[in-house]
């Protein structure tokens, strides 16, 4: 099994490609194998500061000293792997996917 880890940042071993390392490390850990797929020089666009990442800094050594951000970037890469295995494992057992609404309703608060 394999994750795709996709770094949107336009800077390709910055911050982001950081943290992606990090969650990338949970998910070895348990077996599973990862690609890294930049697209932040793509025309399809690269990170635009929506939010703040669960890392901090500006540097990826600043990344590195964020202890709690690094902490929660490997757990993420752990749970993510348990989830993979678990659908898996749900596929081989014969248990079936979860039904999909036919039409997706969504709520608009403006009124």
């Amino acid at each position: 099994m394999k994750a795709l880890l996709v770094n949107g940042s336009p800077h390709k071993s910055g911050c982001t490609h950081t943290a992606l390392q990090l969650v990338g490390d949970g998910l070895r850990e348990a077996g599973v194998g990862t690609d890294e797929f930049w697209i932040g020089a793509k025309p399809i666009a690269g990170c635009i500061g929506c939010y703040k990442c669960a890392v901090h800094g500006n540097t990826p050594d600043e990344v590195m000293r964020d202890e709690e951000g690094v902490q929660v970037m490997q757990v993420l890469g752990r749970n993510m792997a348990w989830l993979l295995e678990s659908i898996e494992a749900g596929r081989a057992a014969g248990v079936e996917e979860p039904v999909q609404p036919e039409h997706r309703v969504g709520t608009n608060f403006i009124r």
